[in-house]
């Protein structure tokens, strides 16, 4: 039962960061430079909770630490793709 609660504990987290970056970019609109930085903070938070989450599991590995970088960074230049063109 506690397991199932970190889990729905994780995907709250995760809305909250997704919510949050979704509100700064409606915020900075205007600014394709925030825009950009707002995506990189998104980046970024999801990362950092992905390493904490799979710390707190247990499960942190070097294979997920780079599966989190590399969907970092495909998030970053799709980001980046859309803001700039």
């Amino acid at each position: 039962m506690r397991k199932k609660w970190i889990h729905v504990f994780n995907y709250i987290v995760l809305f909250f960061i997704l919510v949050l970056t979704v509100f700064l970019f409606w915020i900075v609109r205007d600014d394709k430079t925030m825009q950009m930085l707002v995506g990189i903070l998104l980046s970024i938070l999801y990362v950092a909770w992905g390493m904490v989450y799979h710390a707190m599991q247990g499960s942190l590995y070097p294979k997920i630490v780079i599966e989190y970088l590399l969907v970092g960074a495909i998030a970053v230049i799709v980001i980046a793709t859309v803001v700039w063109v």
